[in-house]
């Protein structure tokens, strides 16, 4: 009898073990699943906005898409409020360049102040005073 208690002990223990192991992999196999769906929903996300480029990449500051000539005199990057709140500029001299490298934002005129959070455009500005008095009421709402 003693004969038969050890090798159905061990048998036990490897039986329990096994099914251990069977459910560690289930768990293993429905984080992946999870983190795939992560991964895609994010990837949808980021693919939402066609230019992603142009988004900032805080979420405390913006970005700011110039197009048209710019004063050399008084550049758009000494502008106090500017430089307080957008982390990038990207500046296109001309609105067919703009026009070419971004159809998908309907640029019609020239001068153009483009700004962007993290995920979209924001605002759209024609002239250099709209921009910063938009970014003023930004700053009181923060």
């Amino acid at each position: 009898m003693k004969k038969m208690i050890l090798p159905f002990i061990l048998g036990l223990a490897l039986l329990g073990g096994c099914q251990n192991s069977e459910q560690e992999g289930k768990n293993i196999e429905k984080e992946a699943t999870e983190q795939k769906q992560q991964t895609k929903e994010v990837s949808k996300a980021v693919k939402a906005f066609p230019y992603p480029n142009l988004l900032s990449e805080s979420d405390k500051t913006f970005s700011l898409l110039v197009i048209g000539e710019q004063n050399e005199e008084n550049p758009i990057e000494k502008n106090k409020k500017i430089g307080e709140n957008v982390n990038d500029i990207l500046s296109l001299p001309t609105l067919e360049m703009a026009q070419q490298a971004y159809p998908d934002l309907n640029i019609e005129n020239e001068p153009a102040y483009l700004l962007f959070d993290k995920s979209e455009l924001i605002y759209q500005a024609n002239n250099l005073k709209d921009l910063t008095t938009y970014l003023n009421k930004v700053d009181k709402i923060k």
